[in-house]
């Protein structure tokens, strides 16, 4: 019995991390090749609090969030107890990456270097310089903070496993 639903709940687990993942990379993808080829995203007007953005992407960062938490939102119920919190920390993991994504995406589809003096560059010159091309430091942080949000996503889902073997009055193992 314990075998059965550590065996369940680990596929569980791993089949709402790979939709996540899938999901979150597609969506981003998608947004990046749209940005680069069809917003005009030079001549628009920046917004008037956080000049270095554009009103295209506060529409970004509201498809990216929703995408991000669309997992999470569906299993609302079970997130409230404790078998399902790790899927809060999967889709804060997942926000910063599909923004990532989506940026890369822009450059790729452009066929175009990241330059010194990029607007994603945040700061010229932040970065790794790879002498054909820029990574951002920005990008380097993201992965690192993905990555730890993924890492307790996989602790939360022990323990939300742990909680309902003790729920159903069976010892675990681990």
């Amino acid at each position: 019995m314990i075998r059965l639903i550590k065996s369940f709940w680990h596929k569980t687990y791993a089949s709402e991390l790979f939709a996540q993942l899938f999901v979150v990379f597609a969506a981003a993808i998608d947004y990046g090749i749209i940005e680069a080829k069809w917003i005009p995203t030079g001549s628009l007007p920046d917004l008037p609090v956080l000049h270095h953005f554009s009103y295209y992407h506060v529409c970004l960062l509201i498809l990216m969030a929703v995408v991000s938490f669309c997992i999470g939102l569906s299993h609302i119920k079970q997130m409230l107890t404790d078998r399902k919190k790790y899927l809060l920390f999967m889709g804060i993991g997942s926000l910063p990456l599909a923004l990532m994504i989506e940026d890369a995406t822009w450059f790729v589809t452009r066929w175009q270097p990241i330059l010194r003096d990029e607007w994603t560059m945040v700061w010229p010159g932040v970065g790794i310089n790879l002498g054909f091309t820029w990574i951002p430091l920005w990008y380097l942080l993201i992965l690192g903070f993905s990555g730890t949000m993924f890492w307790l996503s996989h602790k939360y889902s022990k323990k939300g496993r742990n909680a309902l073997l003790n729920k159903l009055g069976v010892q675990s193992l681990s």
